[in-house]
């Protein structure tokens, strides 16, 4: 049972971080101190999509091969030396988490 409640927060999560967070590009760099932080520019937020993706992948939740691979490519692009060295969070990044929350929620348009 607790194992059942934890894979379903997984995808739960991810749709919080996709509808409950700011896809707005804040004109001032926002800092561990800024009083506004639900801004999925904060490279914390692509941390925790990472997270439960994986979490998700882990636990079976995400059963179809080509949401997995999805998943997976996102994964490995956002975890990349080259998305590290990025200086700052584009919306084309924003766009892209979206759709792939949208894919493993099962909502592909």
């Amino acid at each position: 049972m607790e194992e059942e409640r934890k894979e379903r927060d997984y995808l739960e999560r991810l749709r919080n971080l996709r509808d409950n967070y700011s896809d707005e590009i804040p004109e001032e760099i926002l800092s561990g101190l800024s009083k506004r932080k639900k801004y999925k520019v904060r490279r914390q937020w692509f941390h925790a999509v990472v997270g439960s993706l994986w979490n998700a992948l882990r636990t079976g939740q995400i059963s179809d091969p080509e949401v997995q691979t999805e998943a997976k490519e996102f994964i490995k692009h956002h975890t990349s030396e080259e998305f590290h060295k990025q200086p700052l969070t584009t919306a084309e990044d924003i766009e892209r988490a979206n759709r792939v929350i949208g894919v493993v929620l099962g909502e592909r348009t």
